[in-house]
């Protein structure tokens, strides 16, 4: 009689945590580089700046009380589906995920996010497609915002041309910014629209094996108008993150630096931040959203100050995602052992190549 053949669970965990520990690896290794670029860029053009902790930590902590709004709007989107997940296990996978777009392609947080909430319950390919509907979700009131903000701004920048369009040798950027943050959110917008993005999530989920159309979440008019309010005020915190970085760079210009800046900051910080999301090859819109951030706050901030806290504002978010991961990921250890993370890992993979 043959012996019976090994199973290959034996040999498949080691690897699958070998795998992860490459991969984890790899997410800080980016990080390092990402704060260590940022630092070099802040050291050569501000160096005479120092920093004062109590701001950047306000800074800090407004983004991720800004995160954690539209980290309640993915587990909304979760709970559509047919494995709910709790508050914990969604707010854990969605704060830690975010160190995933540091590594380029941005696919990194698709499985990230998966593989974080399927020991919380959740179905990685539903947890997959809540990834998608709530960043697209969150770029689209992004876009509004700024619109908004944008269209009622006070004084601009002036953008000169470098031949005449309909007799003007000239333009006001603001209200240049306003029309295209309008454009991207009504495009953002159409996509998010509930019709459309079912019928493209069937038709996707349908093509991947072993997924149906059945793991996608329920979304509806009510669902979408939820996630833009919570995603809307999310940005109202994300530029008051972008005041309080000025505000932590001491110096003659951020000491006047006030309440009466968010609305220009969360404008410039939304902005740039869609901007960078849709230069998919820059990681975490390494450098896309720097350049929109220290032309738009210009006005505001000062062209030195400006530059200053768009790097400042940078490396507080990178520290708030580090410290939060720190935090989060062995308060979550006991719950990982339930689910093999190899299964996880092996639903959220194929997803990532949704677009």
């Amino acid at each position: 009689m043959n012996p019976p053949t090994p199973s290959p669970v034996g040999w498949r965990r080691p690897m699958v945590r070998a795998l992860k520990g490459a991969v984890g690896l790899a997410i800080l290794a980016f990080v390092i580089r990402h704060v260590l670029r940022t630092w070099d860029e802040l050291g050569r053009d501000q160096a005479e700046l120092t920093f004062r902790p109590g701001w950047l930590t306000l800074s800090a902590l407004s983004y991720v009380v800004g995160l954690l709004l539209c980290g309640e709007f993915y587990r909304d989107v979760v709970n559509r589906g047919p494995t709910p997940i709790s508050r914990f296990g969604a707010q854990r996978a969605y704060l830690v995920s975010h160190l995933g777009k540091y590594v380029p392609g941005k696919a990194m947080v698709v499985v990230m996010r998966a593989a974080l909430s399927k020991p919380y319950g959740a179905r990685a390919s539903t947890s997959a497609v809540a990834t998608f509907y709530e960043t697209l979700a969150m770029m689209a009131s992004g876009s509004l915002v700024a619109a908004a903000l944008f269209a009622a701004g006070g004084d601009s920048p002036v953008v000169p041309l470098s031949r005449p369009i309909l007799g003007m040798t000239e333009i006001r950027s603001f209200p240049l910014f306003a029309i295209v943050s309008f454009g991207l959110g009504v495009t953002l917008l159409a996509i998010v629209w509930p019709p459309s993005f079912r019928k493209a999530t069937g038709m996707l989920l349908r093509k991947v094996p072993g997924v149906g159309s059945d793991a996608a979440p329920a979304i509806d008019g009510r669902l979408l108008a939820r996630g833009l309010v919570l995603t809307g005020v999310s940005w109202l915190f994300l530029g008051l993150s972008q005041v309080a970085a000025a505000r932590g760079l001491a110096g003659p210009d951020a000491a006047t630096i006030g309440l009466d800046a968010v609305p220009v900051a969360t404008a410039s910080v939304a902005l740039a931040m869609v901007a960078g999301f849709a230069v998919a090859v820059a990681p975490g819109g390494l450098g896309v959203r720097e350049g929109i951030l220290m032309y738009a706050l210009g006005p505001a901030f000062g062209p030195a100050l400006a530059t200053a806290s768009a790097l400042a504002l940078r490396l507080s978010w990178v520290a708030a995602e580090l410290l939060a991961a720190l935090i989060l990921v062995p308060m979550g250890a006991a719950a990982a052992k339930t689910v093999p993370a190899a299964e996880a890992i092996q639903e959220a993979v194929p997803l990532s190549e949704a677009p």
